[in-house]
């Protein structure tokens, strides 16, 4: 399947099917019960799990984003546990503390913020000092090419990917949808400021990928037509342009990730350059059913990448359900550029055994 992913990437047609799963929050819910395998905690025994699943080895997180933030030493961080299950990060700066607070919770097997740091002006201010003070360094680029190559013997490809454009950095790490959804219309100036500031720090990052040239980086950037196609025109939109013509240039393939509401994003990602729109939601999870989001992009070259919604792997559905979706999705895709992906990822209570059976229905409908 690497193969035809390297295809579709340089525009060319695909041999075989490529169908890919993130499973990392399943082996999260095998590991909170104490049933994981201790070898999915390395690269070597999550490789192997893919190759048994039927899916191509994608996914991984410990060397995911290609850059962290560095401090000067008038900022300090620190981070506290509250009991067993909130921690809490505080930035200290001379304009004011930030806090945040995140909270595991054990029913989901998830962690959620509690509390984002920037809720007021003051805060706000205090965040653009906080970014002024800091900068930001490539990171996981030097083992790449080892990493790619242990990866391509189990046919698979490391994921790996720039740090969030920074509409989605502000709403995601700092502020919350909710918050910073009423500063950016209370505080425009402020808040342009600080998005043009984050997009000045990532041009390291940028140079160090291009001088890398790895066939693919991620655009982590959580995106949703809910909230964030009414800002896109605006504050997205140019970051990402800025950031595809020079991976573009430099021959890397770039893949944006659109797990919530798809309608109005779609096409706008497709205009402005994507090579691929990954883990696309449809109904009944998302708002598009699989036969409707091809024409949704208004672009018959970008790669559909997903389709296959994660809750289908949870009750109350059945393998029946499960395979009338893909049998449809097969059908409403096939003639175009895809990759069937689960959309966005395997629940802890989902049936692995659905990727096995995936991968086989997969084979028998192109055999």
């Amino acid at each position: 399947m690497l193969q035809s992913l390297r295809s579709l990437l340089a525009g060319d047609p695909a041999h075989d099917i490529v169908w890919t799963a993130d499973i990392s929050y399943w082996i999260a819910g095998r590991r909170y019960a104490g049933v994981a395998d201790p070898a999915w905690d390395t690269e070597q025994g999550y490789l192997a799990l893919c190759r048994d699943l039927g899916i191509l080895p994608y996914y991984w997180y410990d060397k995911f984003w290609l850059g962290h933030p560095v401090y000067d030493d008038v900022v300090t961080v620190l981070i506290e546990a509250n009991g067993r299950d909130t921690t809490t990060r505080r930035w200290r700066t001379p304009l004011g503390d930030l806090r945040e607070e995140t909270t595991f919770l054990p029913q989901s097997c998830s962690v959620g913020v509690t509390r984002y740091p920037v809720q007021t002006e003051a805060d706000l201010r205090a965040l653009l000092y906080l970014i002024e003070h800091r900068r930001m360094v490539p990171d996981c680029l030097d083992e790449y090419p080892a990493r790619a190559t242990l990866w391509a013997a189990s046919d698979g490809l490391p994921s790996i990917a720039l740090p969030r454009s920074p509409l989605s950095a502000f709403l995601y790490e700092w502020a919350g949808v909710e918050n910073g959804i009423y500063l950016i219309a209370d505080c425009p100036d402020l808040v342009s400021h600080l998005f043009e500031l984050m997009e000045t720090q990532e041009a390291p990052i940028i140079d160090a990928v291009c001088q890398a040239a790895p066939p693919l980086v991620h655009f982590a950037d959580n995106l949703s037509s809910d909230n964030l196609a009414g800002y896109y025109d605006r504050y997205m939109a140019g970051p990402h342009s800025r950031r595809l013509e020079r991976l573009h240039a430099a021959g890397v393939s770039c893949a944006v990730h659109l797990d919530g509401t798809v309608t109005a994003l779609l096409p706008k990602l497709a205009r402005v350059g994507f090579d691929a729109i990954e883990a696309l939601t449809p109904y009944p999870a998302g708002d598009l059913r699989v036969e409707e989001m091809r024409a949704a992009t208004r672009n018959d070259s970008v790669i559909l990448w997903g389709g296959v919604p994660g809750v289908m792997f949870a009750p109350p559905c059945t393998w029946q359900d499960m395979q009338a979706h893909v049998c449809q999705l097969l059908d409403a895709w096939r003639g175009t550029r895809f990759i069937i992906g689960v959309a966005d990822q395997i629940p802890p209570d989902g049936d692995i055994d659905f990727c096995r059976r995936i991968a086989a229905l997969i084979r028998a409908a192109t055999s």
